[in-house]
Parts: structure tokens; sequence; C-alpha cells
């Protein structure tokens, strides 16, 4: 073993010294990122296989009317994932507009083209209409 003497030769050592820890917490660093990265697209691949696993227990078919101020048939449509198309018919036409679930109720943010929009849900299958000053009730039953 060569014993420095020469002070040029120990900066030159600990310069060498210093950037090998340096490139060593950069590797570190980036290693851990890494896997934090892996870690993150596991938890996002888990989380959509569950999701398309989940259905809604509301899935299927419901018809019957509503009643009040103006009056006509209900057709709700609820998809495997819980999208809800409601169309609603008169005598002389029918609107459709889709929404989705608030737990089991209807989110009542949207509204079909007239602002017709149901309030309820499908665990008693019943509720209440607006659509502007009109007002009333519905019921549904699964087809």
């Amino acid at each position: 073993m060569k014993v420095v003497t020469n002070t040029k030769d120990l900066i030159m050592i600990k310069k060498k010294t210093r950037m090998k820890k340096n490139i060593a917490k950069v590797l570190m660093i980036v290693s851990l990122v890494t896997l934090q990265s892996c870690t993150d697209i596991v938890d996002q691949i888990y989380e959509n296989k569950q999701e398309q696993n989940t259905f809604s227990p509301y899935q299927g078919k419901y018809t019957g009317t509503y009643t009040g101020n103006a009056s006509g048939d209900l057709i709700i449509n609820v998809s495997e994932k819980g999208t809800i198309e409601i169309t609603r018919i008169t005598l002389t036409s029918s609107e459709t507009y889709i929404t989705g679930f608030i737990n089991a109720s209807f989110n009542t943010t949207n509204r079909a083209p007239s602002g017709f929009m149901l309030i309820g849900n499908l665990n008693s299958q019943l509720g209440t209409w607006e659509m502007g000053n009109l007002k009333g009730n519905w019921s549904v039953k699964k087809n």
C-alpha cells in the first residue's frame, strides 16, 4: 500500500471518494423512484381489473309511468357498469338522457334536453319528477 503525502494526490482522492458517494446516492434515488413507479403501475392495473369485474346490482330494464302535471311512459336501462339511460315517452314525442347513480339514487345534476329529471332511486322503484314548473310522481317495475 502506497502512503500518499502529496497534497494534490489527497485532494484528488477526496474528490473521487465524494464523486463515488454522490453517484451511489443518485443510483439509490433512481432505484427508489423506479420501484415506486412500478408499484403505481401494478396498483393501477389492479384497480382497473376490479373496475372491470364490478357490476351494478340495478342492471337491467325498468318500465313504468310518470303522472302529475304531465304524464307518459318511462323506460330506464341500467348498464352493467351502472350507467343509466332514461327515456321519457309522451303521446307526441320521446327523449332520452344519460345519468348515473349516487349510491342508489339518480344523479340529479343530469337532465333531459327539455329539463325533465327523475328524483328517486331504484331501490323503491319510485320517486318524483320535475320539468320546469311541472312536477309529479313516477314508478317503474324491473322487467
